[in-house]
């Protein structure tokens, strides 16, 4: 069976994809968690005015519990937050079989090779460097909704 890897235009985008698609029941929601609270709901403006349902979250503190409750089929992270950091999170989503299914897509400043490494060692699908405008987020998005299931 192919697999079937989405591409970016921007070439300093390092995505790291798991070879297995996920089955979404909605694939418009987005969960953005960012401590930086203006970065995390320009997303959501962003992503709202797209067509996607977003919610922004400005600490990792009810993560876990909001997603398992709210199932939106992308989790998108940034990597450096006080208390509990993205990578945390994502072992914590990937832990959970209620959430485990879910993409999860590191949104980060820490770029180096090491960097995606433990990204993916954590759980994520995809690494993104900041900064992410939203064309590159958009982008992404609407390829992975797109994406046929394998």
């Amino acid at each position: 069976m192919p697999v079937r890897t989405p591409h970016l235009e921007e070439s300093e985008d390092e995505l790291q994809w798991r070879p297995v698609r996920r089955s979404f029941a909605d694939h418009r929601r987005v969960l953005v968690v960012d401590d930086y609270a203006d970065a995390a709901d320009a997303l959501q403006l962003l992503l709202d005015a797209n067509g996607f349902e977003c919610r922004a979250m400005h600490d990792g503190r009810d993560v876990c519990t909001i997603a398992a409750a709210w199932q939106p089929f992308a989790v998108v992270l940034d990597i450096a937050m006080p208390g509990v950091d993205g990578l945390e999170l994502a072992r914590r989503l990937r832990a959970a079989p209620a959430t485990a299914h879910m993409l999860l897509v590191a949104c980060t400043g820490y770029a180096s090779e090491r960097d995606r490494e433990r990204a993916r060692a954590a759980g994520f699908d995809a690494h993104c460097a900041k900064p992410l405008t939203p064309e590159r987020l958009l982008g992404l998005l609407k390829k992975l909704v797109a994406a046929p299931d394998a």
